[in-house]
């Protein structure tokens, strides 16, 4: 029986997801527990912080623990889906020489088995934070899901574009990795925007995630109010281009991503 074009696609998706969790994780649960150590860490530095400046609270409300991972965890969703997608082509090359197999069904891969692992851990902190009796409903859940779509959109916009970059330029790849903490601490993940001085804020504010980031955290807590100036349209409009520019860039080299250096 002949399969459609559709049921060939799901076929090898799926055979590529198959093969990048083996290829990450290696069948064994310690591959998992890495994954989940970053943002772990992360949340346990600044809990330690926040106890010895005896700060229990971000807020009205507002548990540290369940401000940090609102943010962080939709912040981590969008670097590692850029920089997966970036490196996707190159660590499947040998598979390109499968007709069915192309670029394109790579990356996907790569960015469905990044947003799938970060909602399980997601999940996972919500279920820990549920026993601790923190406050883990959304107060606004379109809106918070909105924000994730957001920077899953930033982050294959950015990965397409990347991903004929450093195809070209190999050195690339390493310049923007070492970009990605200059965004995040710029971003108010980890250290919150308010407590830089007025003079410094207004130049953070031309990055468009801190506006994610705040407006990430107005979705999920009542009580919670961003800073004066964020807004939805500059992240949105900038992440759309990102995503039209990175569709079009990688349409027009396709062919030239699988030329082996």
């Amino acid at each position: 029986m002949k399969r459609s074009s559709w049921q060939i696609q799901k076929a090898v998706l799926f055979a590529l997801i198959l093969r990048e969790l083996k290829t990450r994780f290696g069948g064994r649960l310690i591959g998992l527990l890495w994954v989940l150590f970053e943002p772990m860490a992360h949340i346990a530095v600044m809990l330690a912080l926040r106890i010895i400046l005896r700060e229990r609270t971000a807020g009205v409300m507002i548990d540290v623990a369940v401000y940090l991972v609102v943010a962080m965890i939709p912040f981590f969703m969008f670097r590692n889906i850029w920089f997966r997608m970036m490196q996707a082509v190159e660590a499947n090359a040998g598979l390109f020489g499968y007709r069915q197999v192309k670029p394109a069904d790579a990356m996907a891969s790569r960015a469905i088995i990044e947003i799938v692992m970060y909602t399980m851990i997601f999940v996972a902190f919500m279920l820990v934070f549920a026993w601790m009796e923190y406050r883990i409903t959304p107060a606004r859940p379109l809106e918070y899901l909105a924000m994730i779509l957001l920077f899953v959109i930033w982050g294959v916009g950015l990965g397409l574009m990347s991903a004929v970059g450093v195809k070209k330029f190999p050195a690339l790849g390493s310049f923007l990795q070492l970009t990605s903490f200059p965004l995040y601490i710029s971003s108010g993940v980890l250290i919150p925007i308010h407590n830089f001085p007025p003079t410094v804020i207004q130049y953070l504010m031309w990055n468009p995630l801190l506006h994610m980031v705040e407006l990430t955290r107005w979705s999920y807590f009542p009580t919670y109010h961003p800073l004066m100036g964020v807004n939805l349209d500059y992240p949105l409009v900038v992440g759309m281009v990102l995503l039209f520019l990175g569709v079009a860039v990688f349409w027009v080299n396709r062919q030239r991503v699988l030329v082996r250096r």
